[in-house]
């Protein structure tokens, strides 16, 4: 069965089920559940059938920030940037006690 065709009958059972419970006798919690789920499926219900004709696409550009990267489209080589030698450290200073 499809997806969409589950789907439809899951809320028609579910509508069902809340029209069920409304003549039942609920605690608290039972009750507030119940109402958000009405709100959901109202909510679901009165939206427009609009949104399932568009598909959200995600497209990643992926850029490589070395300008070597490539010569004349091909591979360059990789050359490692040099490394700097560390400054010479001052000497370390006399303690005295007093």
């Amino acid at each position: 069965m499809e997806k969409h065709k589950v789907l439809d009958q899951l809320l028609m059972e579910l509508h069902r089920f809340l029209l069920i419970l409304d003549k039942e006798t609920l605690s608290g919690n039972a009750t507030i559940q119940k109402g958000l789920l009405s709100d959901l499926l109202r909510s679901y219900s009165s939206s427009n059938g609009a949104d399932e004709e568009y598909i959200y696409m995600n497209k990643v550009i992926v850029t490589d920030d070395r300008s070597d990267a490539l010569v004349n489209g091909k591979a360059a080589k990789y050359v490692p940037v040099p490394k700097k030698s560390l400054p010479d450290l001052p000497p370390p200073r006399a303690v005295s006690d007093y």
